[in-house]
């Protein structure tokens, strides 16, 4: 009787405690470039039996010669919207999707220029959050304070709209961000596994011919791989079911905004977590690779990295593949999953294979409420979230060119000023 008064005593603390910290937005579903890139420029690279060193150059066939870091951090970036690396159906498949898809970065000529407007914005958001912080400011706000023009920017850059009216003309950055499936839970290592899989190949051949310079393509494709790697370390993207919420959901683009939601809650409030050797820690996600509270996450991702890299100089160095997978071991998995709740908030949705269902939590403002149900529905689901959570730009901008806008401006989705007006003068000139 003492321990069931106790155990909700703690409930409702927690749920006050969580409840303060509620996100402000659904997030975009990705680390920040800085971050990213930051965790990158500290892995060592080894091109020799001495010692290894941060911040070398590797250079691409195209005349780029960018950081492991940067290398990690452009992920987000360069790609095919249509061909996610994971959803290939076999191992080889996968890696052919992978090369595919690093050979936008690597082989264009355009890409070149492209890439180093890519890299002043991840400047200008490093520099941000060094100065928002010496005045007191958490780097999770100054990301949020930073959003809407870095989005415009990342947008125009890689071919999209550039003005006022950005949002109606996507950028490959968005169109990425629309089928980004391998970022998140099992298809992030599917897609690591895959590059990491080239890489060791390339090393391979790099070590029969003596070429440092094919070593450093294979250090480039690990980068490249490394992004996901990464990914799989930010806590919101977990337990997020990403694919089943854009396959199962009407429209699929609603899933997809429930999915930011998800991975907005997860990655504020924490998770715990373990791996394969029995550590316990906790991680925190996106947009606080700088904050104190995920330093530990942080410094298993950056082992994981260096395991990473260190395997490319092996498989140099002695022309085999390495014989035991430590990353697998290292992998944090959450806790708590599907309606497992106990220390950390609920999960928001949850995919049972065997029943082939989608869950919802039933209390959608309640982060420690333990149940769920079947039986809800996207548009209606949508509108409580973004009452209380706000809804990105992008995503207001995603439900227009999705041809959802009219809905979205009478429930009061679209309220965004530019975005609201094209709509109104849309259905007035269609009337």
């Amino acid at each position: 009787m003492q321990r069931d008064f106790l155990f909700r005593f703690i409930s409702i603390f927690l749920l006050f405690f969580f409840t303060i910290k509620s996100y402000s937005s659904n997030l975009p579903v990705k680390f920040e470039g800085s971050e990213h890139m930051t965790a990158g420029d500290k892995t060592k690279l080894f091109f020799s039996s001495e010692e290894g060193s941060t911040g070398h150059l590797l250079h691409l066939p195209n005349g780029l010669a960018l950081t492991y870091g940067q290398l990690i951090a452009l992920g987000d970036f360069y790609g095919l919207p249509k061909e996610p690396i994971a959803l290939g159906k076999s191992e080889k498949e996968r890696t052919t999707r992978f090369h595919a898809a690093f050979n936008t970065l690597a082989m264009t000529e355009q890409t070149v220029a492209e890439t180093n407007q890519i890299l002043q914005v991840f400047n200008f958001e490093k520099n941000e959050i060094e100065e928002g912080m010496k005045r007191g400011e958490k780097p999770e706000d100054i990301y949020k304070r930073i959003e809407k023009e870095t989005t415009i920017k990342f947008n125009c850059i890689t071919g999209g709209g550039c003005d006022s009216n950005w949002w109606m003309n996507p950028g490959r950055y968005l169109e990425l961000q629309k089928t980004n499936f391998d970022h998140f839970g099992k298809n992030a290592l599917l897609a690591y596994q895959a590059g990491h899989q080239l890489a060791l190949e390339e090393a391979i051949e790099a070590h029969h011919i003596h070429d440092l310079n094919k070593l450093e393509i294979a250090y480039a494709m690990d980068g490249f791989a490394a992004h996901f790697l990464t990914d799989r370390f930010a806590s919101g993207h977990m337990r997020t079911p990403r694919v089943e919420l854009f396959s199962h959901v009407t429209p699929s683009v609603v899933g997809s905004i429930l999915s930011g939601y998800m991975h907005g809650e997860d990655n504020e409030n924490g998770l715990h977590v373990h791996n394969l050797n029995r550590d316990q820690w906790i991680a925190y996600g996106d947009r606080f690779y700088f904050n104190d509270c995920n330093k530990e996450n942080i410094e298993r991702m950056q082992q994981v990295l260096q395991i990473s890299v260190n395997e490319i100089f092996y498989a140099y160095e002695n022309g085999t593949m390495p014989y035991e997978n430590e990353i697998a071991k290292l992998i944090p998995e959450p806790n708590e999953i599907k309606n497992n709740s106990h220390l950390d908030i609920s999960s928001l949705f949850y995919w049972d294979e065997p029943s082939y269902k989608l869950y919802r939590r039933t209390n959608l403002d309640n982060y420690f409420d333990k149940h769920w149900t079947t039986n809800w529905w996207g548009w209606s689901t949508l509108l409580l979230l973004a009452k209380r959570h706000g809804l990105t730009i992008e995503n207001q901008a995603n439900l227009v060119l999705s041809g959802y806008g009219e809905i979205a401006l009478r429930d009061g989705l679209l309220t965004d000023k530019d975005i609201s007006n094209y709509v109104r003068y849309k259905v007035y000139k269609d009337n």
